[in-house]
């Protein structure tokens, strides 16, 4: 797969704070993840799983935890599932009570009635589920891609429910179509109907492990930090998921569904919804990301209020993933400073230079281009395999 534009230049932009507490390291890509439970809400099966430091499970939202800690909410992207965030839930465990779950239709959760996915349906969905987890206090959501604009819904539709947001390369709208980055023309025809089955049957002709290595290639920034099991154990989870009968036509349906929140104007068009985000917000980006170009990391940041950014070089399309610990000092900053009232200081920036990890700072940079946005990209739909 050819490489996309490293935008190095944007990581000097950096203002967010990293967490002088040491995390203990990630656990493998392969290792297995907790068990998790089914929470029936509006009569269907949300999966979700609680992601503790010692790998076991206390998913029982009515176990008391002493001390009380927050509870944290992690939002999965597209054709993903709740084990993305196993590896920045472990090295967080310590400060929060994590749970991850499966959107609907993705990973073990039922898809929605008729098969009308959305972001906002997604949002609704989850805030009634932050009300069993989350019952007596609002919680801290974290976001990738799909996620990260699955978070901003319900950010902006429930300001009470959310104290910190999180957002990792969010699928942010543009309408450009261009073709630098694996973006695809072919992309717009899936608003039209009858488009479905020619997807789905795209989609279907990948095999498991020629699928896992697209991702791999599509996401990572350097994909050959992960090894043969790790390739292996995601094609074993892949080759499960799309025997449900709904595998391949939830990619392709919530795709569709974010693609047309992009033509999305008035209240719920993305600046409205940021600018109506009131939780203090962290932005994280990769320079290689091939999915989100990180020239709109900055601009994507500035739309909240109360905005941090860390632009990681070096890496792609899920920091999460790729460096949990350098990702996570920097949630666990967001988490502090949202509790003391304090925000990370300008002059102080984050380390998002080569001496990430050891929280060097550098200097504020360059601005990128004023201009929000995705590409939209044939990833989702086959053309290379899907991202998470």
């Amino acid at each position: 797969m050819p490489a996309g534009p490293d935008r190095e230049y944007v990581a000097a932009a950096s203002d967010a704070r990293l967490a002088d507490d040491r995390l203990p390291p990630a656990p493998p890509i392969a290792a297995p993840p907790t068990p998790g439970r089914f929470e029936v809400i509006d009569d269907r099966g949300l999966y979700l799983r609680e992601i503790s430091a010692t790998g076991s499970s206390a998913i029982d939202p009515t176990v008391p935890v002493t001390p009380p800690v927050p509870v944290t909410l992690y939002i999965h992207g597209l054709a993903g599932s709740s084990t993305n965030f196993d590896s920045l839930g472990t090295v967080l465990a310590g400060h929060t009570r994590g749970f991850s779950v499966d959107l609907p239709g993705f990973g073990r959760s039922d898809p929605p009635p008729g098969g009308r996915y959305s972001l906002a349906g997604d949002a609704e969905l989850l805030a009634k589920l932050l009300d069993r987890i989350s019952p007596d206090a609002p919680a801290q959501v974290v976001g990738n891609s799909l996620g990260g604009m699955v978070a901003l819904a319900l950010a902006s539709r429930h300001p009470d429910r959310v104290s910190t947001l999180s957002l990792i390369s969010p699928a942010v709208p543009d309408l450009r179509i261009t073709t630098d980055r694996g973006a695809d023309p072919r992309l717009a025809m899936l608003l039209a109907p009858g488009t479905l089955s020619m997807a789905t049957r795209r989609l279907s002709s990948i095999g498991p492990v020629a699928r896992a290595r697209g991702m791999a290639a599509l996401c990572y920034g350097n994909p050959g930090v992960l090894t043969e099991l790790d390739i292996e154990t995601a094609a074993a989870e892949l080759s499960w998921r799309f025997t449900l009968p709904w595998g391949h036509a939830a990619t392709v349906l919530a795709l569709r569904s974010l693609m047309r929140s992009y033509l999305r104007a008035g209240r719920w068009s993305f600046r409205s919804a940021a600018a109506r985000v009131t939780a203090p917000t962290l932005v994280v980006w990769g320079t290689k990301d091939r999915l989100v170009d990180a020239a709109l990391a900055i601009p994507t940041a500035a739309a909240f209020t109360d905005h941090r950014l860390l632009v990681l070089p070096g890496l792609g399309h899920v920091a999460q993933m790729e460096d949990p610990v350098t990702t996570g000092r920097a949630v666990l900053a967001l988490w502090q400073d949202a509790a003391t009232g304090s925000t990370a200081p300008a002059d102080q920036p984050a380390a998002a230079g080569k001496a990430a990890a050891a929280g060097e700072p550098a200097a504020c940079g360059q601005a990128a281009p004023d201009r929000v946005g995705a590409p939209l990209t044939a990833a989702a739909v086959g053309v290379t395999p899907s991202c998470p």
